[in-house]
């Protein structure tokens, strides 16, 4: 198997009914900002109501792939790289760091009861591999490459979302991909068109996974998710659309993402701009909770989080980077 870099992650996490009353309404936001205004020179970064911790120190580049909130611990994946070495995959859990030995890159962490899942890209040829109930074990695939971009717990059970690939060819070496899924490392679902699935969420026993749909040509793509197999466009391909987030409620499917690269959200397939016309931006993470809808991206570059539809101030806005999940409370 070839392996992959895990460019974009967007985890999505348990449900809570919009319509209840909130119990714990703290603001977890973790992303990356750089102090250099460089984008490639930015620092792993977590805001919990508004107050901003920098995770690495230094001259460490580092950024976050995944947050999870249980119980009371923030237990947050990411990696960290030391010139002219690799990038180590760690885990930081209420600030603590730990590096996950035998691998790279951005872990995707989440954690029941203090029980840790995760799922990584393993050293050598390893592969990917999920981790639950203490063990690590690879995840089962016949496709010649593929990759999870988002894994979400459900009870004792784990899903991912991705992608998959053949072999690249000539002439132009680069094969198409097809979303998605994975229930405790077995592919339960591969989409038959071009693909790929960016977020899952599950919801009274329903798997919803977000993504992108590119149509024949590959010269746009459609913002989209699935229900148990079936996909649901959200847009119809007359402009470039993603959907990097979905979280659903008892009465409303949510989904995030940007249309010509504008922020945007979705609530039963209804658009709402974040951002006015023009602005460089996206909606990377979206979190239902209570009658509030929060949303998680950046705006030309910069940390980005809004309320309601409206941008939140929040420390270190001002520099380059993004914010990448948003939870309320605890999952």
């Amino acid at each position: 198997m070839k392996r992959s870099i895990l460019i974009a992650i967007a985890l999505c996490l348990c449900a809570c009914d919009e319509e209840e009353g909130p119990v714990d309404n703290t603001v977890h936001l973790g992303g990356y900002v750089s102090d250099t205004n460089k984008d490639g020179d930015g620092i792993a970064s977590y805001w919990k109501d508004g107050v901003y911790t920098s995770l690495t120190s230094g001259n460490v580049l580092s950024r976050v792939s995944s947050m999870y909130v249980d119980g009371s611990s923030v237990i947050i994946g990411g990696s960290k790289r030391i010139p002219n070495s690799i990038s180590n995959a760690v885990i930081w859990k209420d600030g603590t760091e730990t590096v996950i030995d035998d691998a790279i890159g951005g872990p995707m962490i989440a954690s029941r009861n203090d029980k840790l899942f995760g799922v990584w890209l393993g050293t050598w040829d390893t592969g990917w591999v999920f981790h639950k109930n203490g063990t690590t074990q690879p995840i089962v695939d016949t496709a010649y490459n593929f990759a999870p971009m988002a894994m979400t717990i459900d009870g004792g059970d784990m899903f991912m979302s991705g992608y998959s690939s053949g072999q690249p060819l000539p002439p132009n070496y680069s094969p198409p991909q097809h979303a998605q899924y994975w229930k405790n490392g077995q592919l339960i679902f591969r989409e038959s068109e071009v693909s790929n699935g960016l977020s899952i969420f599950i919801h009274q026993n329903d798997v919803y996974m977000a993504g992108i749909f590119y149509p024949p040509g590959n010269l746009t793509s459609i913002a989209c998710y699935w229900k148990n197999g079936i996909r649901v466009d959200l847009t119809d391909g007359t402009k470039i659309a993603w959907s990097k987030s979905v979280f659903v409620t008892d009465k409303h499917v949510y989904a995030s993402g940007m249309i010509d690269n504008q922020a945007v959200y979705w609530k039963d397939g209804e658009v709402t701009y974040l951002t006015t016309e023009g602005t460089f931006s996206m909606a990377n993470s979206i979190f239902v909770k209570g009658a509030d809808v929060h949303v998680a991206g950046y705006e030309h570059g910069h940390p980005a989080y809004w309320k309601n539809n409206v941008r939140q101030d929040i420390p270190n806005q001002e520099k380059v980077g993004q914010i990448l999940f948003v939870v309320v409370g605890s999952n």
